[in-house]
């Protein structure tokens, strides 16, 4: 029985040229002139999507020795970086929607594993962090973050109220973390510093002076605004605690109420408000006295004698939670009064953190802080979708 065997199958157990094929052969007189090239194996490489459907490019893999260190390399191709699976533009594709959709979404339309999808996510995420700009921030905000809900875990951000983005985020809030990462500004961006926001949380403020920074302190207004309808809240909480069915209801009702402002009253609601407890009515109408004051003086001489007048009216109240309140005022009384002069940093501030928290809510938290931050560098100092080139120092 004669077994058949092919040209390929000859070469190698006849010759012996393993990772060979034959192409051609030649026989000249006495001389077998045979022609090979390596064996190659196919690769393919998932690319951006065409004619609506996921497309894969397979092409034969080229594998070469170095001829001075023997060691075996794979061709250089420009479209595909080396030992990836995924095309450089398919790569980015993905970036951008991992910017907008979470990734499991991504892999689920791109039909790819969730684990290459975050593998690729991060790799870009990092470079473009790598390729920001260090500018010199002349004013910051500074406040926190939750990165789970339920748990006390706080992030810092440090915020660029001038191009309205943020320039750091730390693993955590406390005088510690934000002391190392003053410390690592360059002396150029400590002299360029003018103006830190901040609520009124006494650690960051005392790091501020420690440093000799010559940045004023400003108290910021969405924070002040904050801290007086806790207060508020407080008294309605304390006299529902001792008031009957009804009185109880109606205070409940007034939740709302309380925290928006008069203007946006309907007159029922603005009756029902002020007819009903004669100390709670009190305390919303000093509260609508100060957001005038806080919203049209913006001269900081002007603003110290009506706040004085405030401070005073809300001690003659009697109201405790709005005495402890106006003590707050009093210890932060500069840093207040600054805000008059500088501005208020929480429009930004609370923006920017807005758009983190819809990033918190879309992943459903972050328990690791390495993740969130990866999610948020560079990505948050962009407007729109196009980053926005800063002089380099």
């Amino acid at each position: 029985m004669v077994e058949r065997v092919s040209a390929n199958t000859l070469n190698t157990t006849l010759l012996g040229l393993l990772g060979m094929s034959v192409t051609e052969y030649s026989i000249e007189r006495k001389m077998l002139h045979v022609f090979c090239q390596p064996e190659q194996e196919e690769r393919y490489i998932r690319h951006l999507e065409t004619w609506g459907k996921a497309t894969h490019v397979h092409f034969p893999g080229g594998r070469f020795d170095c001829k001075h260190c023997k060691r075996p390399f794979t061709e250089v191709l420009v479209w595909v970086e080396s030992q990836r699976r995924e095309s450089t533009a398919c790569e980015l594709h993905i970036h951008e929607q991992c910017q907008h959709m979470d990734q499991a979404a991504v892999a689920e339309q791109e039909e790819l594993h969730w684990v290459t999808v975050k593998g690729i996510f991060q790799r870009w995420a990092k470079r473009a962090e790598n390729k920001q700009l260090r500018v010199v921030v002349h004013c910051y905000g500074v406040d926190e973050l939750w990165l789970h809900t339920g748990h006390q875990q706080f992030s810092m951000v440090l915020s660029n109220l001038e191009r309205y983005c943020v320039v750091a985020v730390l693993a955590e809030r406390s005088q510690k973390a934000f002391e190392a990462w003053l410390e690592g500004l360059r002396e150029v961006e400590r002299q360029g510093l003018c103006r830190v926001g901040m609520d009124m949380w006494g650690p960051y403020r005392g790091i501020v002076k420690a440093k000799r920074f010559q940045a004023k302190i400003v108290a910021d207004g969405f924070h002040v605004m904050k801290q007086l309808n806790d207060a508020i809240a407080k008294i309605r909480r304390n006299l529902q605690a001792k008031a009957d069915k009804a009185s109880y209801e109606l205070l409940e009702g007034m939740r709302w109420i309380l925290e928006r402002n008069r203007t946006d009253l309907e007159p029922a609601e603005e009756a029902k408000l002020l007819a009903a407890f004669p100390e709670l009515r009190t305390a919303y109408l000093l509260k609508e006295h100060f957001a005038t004051l806080a919203n049209k003086i913006k001269d900081r001489s002007q603003a110290e004698l009506i706040l004085q007048a405030w401070v005073y009216e809300a001690h003659a109240s009697g109201i405790a939670q709005l005495v402890k309140f106006t003590q707050t005022l009093q210890h932060w009384w500069d840093e207040l009064l600054n805000y008059f002069n500088e501005g208020s940093a929480g429009s930004v501030v609370e923006g920017l953190n807005n758009v983190l928290r819809g990033k918190i809510r879309r992943a459903f938290g972050y328990y690791v802080f390495e993740n969130f931050r990866v999610h948020v560098m560079p990505g948050m100092n962009q407007r729109g979708n196009f980053f926005m080139p800063l002089p380099q120092i």
